[in-house]
């Protein structure tokens, strides 16, 4: 086999591969015998039939093909060994020569992406100040006395806000549809659970009452009902209100928060809160601009094939949710009013910053020699066993499963690091 490598633009590695006729002559061979392994012929047993008896049941390009294939994947494992080549995406293979005495072909290779790094030090990006007022702090408690609240069965007429236990089976055109009937279902009227114009048909309901709701299937909604009307047969056996608590040391204590006792100690502990949540999204922030700062001051060439391979990856992750879902691709563009192309476009737009900024912070680390040691992994290890609880040995079992994803977690926090100290 010979083999000429060339460099092309766009983070592309061309390589010519030649193999010898004698080289080519085998591979057919062993080939054949391959395939006549499988082959039957009437009076003997199959694969036991003379190799030329059986080479005439077998298509010229069935034997070249697979010899090529042997061939090729050998070849390549052996070409990306001894040339250092790294692939970042499947190559692609053209067949320049095929006879019975030659075989060339051309492997276009997609290799690691060039990065030139710009400024990544000094940058003042700046701080957005965080603070937390009381129209926030009274809106927050507020929100956890609603989800503290009780739900009081009543006698009154049900109203939006309340909850109402229900029976009910829904009919098109006089028949009950797939996925249209439950039983013993709690539902908040207001809460949009339902189709748009079923919760509302509920206000003024009563325990024991019947009620028949009539609805039209928005023109988006998924399995075949969009724009169907229908007939919910509904049967409501409670209603409940919610019943708020008041704030008040009782209430407090009731919530069993260390070293809170009173209304003031928790209106100090969810301003705390607050604030720590406040910092986490202002520093979530401000390193996502300081990182776009970065990726606007860099040089990158990103193969295409690269992208467009992670960018699959990412198009059917989302399809699998989607399918855990109960719903198909179809359902879901129609749900979120889009389109398969934009979703598309805009998956490999994420792919390629993406990868930019994946190699940027690979780039960093070899500019300001960032590396992992053994101490660093038996610090976050006794670090991770005082938090847990547990063994460092315990510990060191759990993530050595898979210690090089583990290493490159560390690696990456302190590439973090590294850039929130030298920026601004």
């Amino acid at each position: 086999m010979q083999r000429e490598i060339k460099k092309l633009e766009n983070c592309r590695t061309e390589v010519k591969v030649t193999f010898e006729p004698e080289e080519w002559k085998a591979a057919r061979d062993a080939a054949l015998n391959k395939l006549a392994k499988n082959v039957e012929i009437k009076g003997f047993r199959k694969g036991h039939a003379p190799i030329q008896l059986a080479k005439e049941r077998i298509s010229e390009g069935d034997i070249m093909n697979n010899a090529l294939d042997s061939l090729l994947q050998n070849a390549y494992t052996k070409v990306l060994s001894e040339e250092n080549i790294v692939p970042v995406a499947r190559p692609s293979v053209n067949v320049t020569k095929l006879s019975d005495t030659e075989c060339e072909v051309v492997i276009l290779i997609p290799t690691r992406p060039e990065i030139k790094l710009g400024q990544y030090k000094g940058l003042e990006v700046g701080h957005n100040e965080v603070s937390v007022g009381n129209e926030e702090l009274d809106a927050e408690i507020a929100k956890r006395l609603k989800d503290n609240a009780e739900l009081v069965l009543k006698e009154d007429e049900a109203k939006l806000g309340d909850t109402v236990v229900i029976d009910f089976e829904g009919f098109i055109d006089g028949k009950a549809f797939d996925g249209g009937k439950a039983e013993n279902f709690s539902l908040e009227l207001g809460s949009n659970q339902f189709v748009p114009g079923f919760e509302d048909q509920l206000v003024g309901a009563k325990a024991e009452e019947k009620r028949d709701v009539v609805v039209t299937f928005p023109s988006n909604y998924p399995n075949g009902l969009n724009d169907k009307e229908a007939t919910f047969k509904v049967v409501v056996h409670e209603v409940k209100e919610k019943v708020f608590p008041e704030l008040s040391d009782e209430f407090v204590l009731d919530l069993d928060i260390k070293d809170v006792k009173n209304v003031d100690e928790y209106k100090a502990f969810v301003k705390k809160d607050l604030e720590e949540r406040a910092n986490r999204a202002e520093n979530q922030r401000y390193f996502e601009a300081l990182m776009d700062t970065i990726v606007k001051n860099a040089e990158a060439v990103v193969p295409q094939e690269f992208v467009d391979d992670e960018a699959e990856v990412m198009f059917n992750n989302l399809k699998q949710q989607v399918e855990q879902n109960g719903l198909d691709m179809d359902a879901y563009f129609k749900i979120t009013n889009s389109k398969e192309e934009d979703v598309r476009a805009k998956m490999k737009e994420d792919a390629r910053k993406n990868i930019i900024r994946f190699f940027l912070m690979e780039e960093i680390a070899k500019a300001e020699e960032i590396e992992v040691n053994d101490a660093t992994i038996e610090f976050e290890i006794a670090k991770m066993a005082e938090q847990y609880g547990m063994e460092p040995e315990k510990i060191k079992e759990i993530v050595f499963k898979n210690k090089e994803r583990f290493v490159s977690d560390i690696k990456q926090n302190q590439i973090v690091t590294f850039l929130l100290q030298n920026n601004k």
